[in-house]
């Protein structure tokens, strides 16, 4: 009897473990699907600015006879930002500060370019840019009189950055052209700083 009473509780506790078509519910575990990262946030370069230009260059003309000289320009324009892109307008006018190229006296210089280039580094706050424009210069014989005007192209390459919401450091290369009696070309550095308004 006692035999049976051991074997009857052997078998009423092994009797679960015997059980193989009874199986317990497998809980599959969840996938976490990440959040999408969020949008990168430019600032926007639109809307137009004002400012002053210094630069430094090199001229040459008709003969082989160069000249290096330093000056300055006040400037103005409107940028339109377009995403990635930002392009944008420019006028800027020079007095001649008395600088003679090629017998000639410079009285003032006015310049009209396009600029056009993509947004780059932490917020799109810096601008490359390639330029093109046309250039005007009015000036006189050495000694006066005889005014006349020339006509020319300029290019260049430049980079802007936008320390705030309301002020724009550039830097730029340029080369322009023009032809008349003394053939001049020019290359220089500019650096520029605008206010936005």
């Amino acid at each position: 009897m006692k035999k049976l009473i051991a074997i009857a509780l052997i078998a009423g506790f092994a009797a679960p473990a015997f059980a193989g078509n009874v199986k317990q519910p497998t809980v599959e575990p969840q996938v976490m699907t990440p959040a999408p990262a969020p949008a990168p946030t430019y600032v926007n370069w639109t809307g137009a600015y004002a400012g002053a230009t210094l630069g430094f260059g090199r001229a040459t003309w008709t003969g082989g006879n160069s000249k290096t000289a330093a000056g300055g320009a006040l400037h103005g324009g409107y940028n339109m930002d377009m995403g990635t892109w930002v392009t944008g307008v420019e006028l800027s006018v020079a007095p001649g500060f008395d600088q003679t190229i090629g017998g000639r006296e410079i009285n003032w210089a006015a310049a009209v370019r396009g600029r056009a280039g993509p947004k780059f580094g932490d917020e799109g706050r810096f601008w490359g840019f390639g330029t093109l424009g046309v250039a005007h210069v009015n000036h006189d014989a050495v000694g006066g009189g005889d005014t006349r005007s020339t006509n020319g192209l300029v290019a260049g390459v430049g980079v802007s950055h936008l320390m705030q919401s309301n002020m724009i450091l550039t830097g730029e290369v340029l080369h322009s052209r023009s032809r008349g009696g003394a053939n001049v070309n020019a290359t220089g550095l500019a650096l520029g700083a605008s206010l936005r308004f």
